[in-house]
C-alpha cells in the first residue's frame, strides 16, 4: 500500500477549493462563499501513511458535498490539512492554529490516543467542534475494523492513487460526512453557519 501512498504523500498539507471547483458549475453567474473543515492528522514521520489514508477521505466527503450543491446550496467547502505529527503537543498547536480561521467550523484529528486526549479540551477551549475516532489510528491491528464496501472502495481510489481505503479512511469519511451534514442544518437554521450552531446541529444529529 506505501507504493501507492508515494505518488501523493508531497500533495499540499492545504488543501482547499479543489473539491469547490468541481462544482463550481451549481453556482452560475456568482462567487460562492466558502466554508472550511478541517483534518489535523500526521502527514510526516512513522504515521504519516494515517495522515494520507484520512486525507483522501475527507477530500471524497467534502468533493461529493460540493458536487451536490455545497451546503444550503449557498456554500462551498474547503478544507485545511495541517501536519501534527500524531503527537499530543503539536495536537494542542494545531488546535490553536485551525481556531484563528474563523472560517474553519469543525476539524476531524486525533488519530493517536494521545494526540485526542491533549487536543480536545483545547478544542473545547477554543469553541470548534472537534471529531476524534474511537480507536487509535496508530496501533496495530487497528485496519481490522474497517468494513467498506465497494462503492465506497471504488470511490476512495479514485483520490488515493490507487491505495485501498482501512478503518482509518472509513471513519473519516463518515466523521467528515457528519460534520458537513451538521454544517448544512446550521446554514438551514442560521443563514450563515456559525461554529455555535455547527455544535449544536452534531449534539442535535
Amino acid at each position: 500500500m506505501d507504493h501507492h501512498r508515494a505518488r501523493w504523500a508531497t500533495a499540499l498539507l492545504w488543501v482547499g477549493a479543489v473539491a469547490g471547483l468541481l462544482a463550481g458549475c451549481a453556482f452560475p453567474g456568482s462567487v460562492p462563499t466558502t466554508v472550511k473543515i478541517g483534518l489535523s492528522a500526521p502527514f510526516e514521520g512513522c504515521h504519516r501513511d494515517v495522515g494520507y489514508e484520512a486525507l483522501a477521505a475527507v477530500r471524497l466527503a467534502v468533493r461529493q458535498c460540493n458536487d451536490a450543491g455545497g451546503l444550503d446550496g449557498r456554500y462551498l467547502v474547503e478544507f485545511v490539512a495541517l501536519n501534527d505529527f500524531a503527537d499530543a503537543d503539536e495536537a494542542v498547536v494545531q488546535a490553536r492554529k485551525m481556531a484563528v480561521d474563523p472560517d474553519v467550523l469543525g476539524v476531524i484529528g486525533g488519530f493517536s490516543t494521545s494526540a485526542a486526549q491533549a487536543s480536545r479540551p483545547e478544542y473545547e477551549r477554543l469553541g470548534l467542534v472537534f471529531l476524534a475516532p474511537p480507536f487509535d489510528a496508530t496501533a496495530p491491528g487497528s485496519d481490522l475494523l474497517a468494513q467498506p464496501d465497494a462503492e465506497f472502495i471504488s470511490a476512495y481510489q479514485e483520490l488515493s492513487g490507487g491505495a485501498e481505503p482501512g478503518a482509518v479512511a472509513l471513519w473519516a469519511y463518515e466523521a467528515a460526512t457528519d460534520l458537513l451534514q451538521a454544517m448544512d442544518r446550521a446554514a438551514r437554521a442560521e443563514g450563515a453557519p456559525t461554529r455555535g450552531g455547527v455544535g449544536a446541529a452534531l449534539e442535535g444529529n
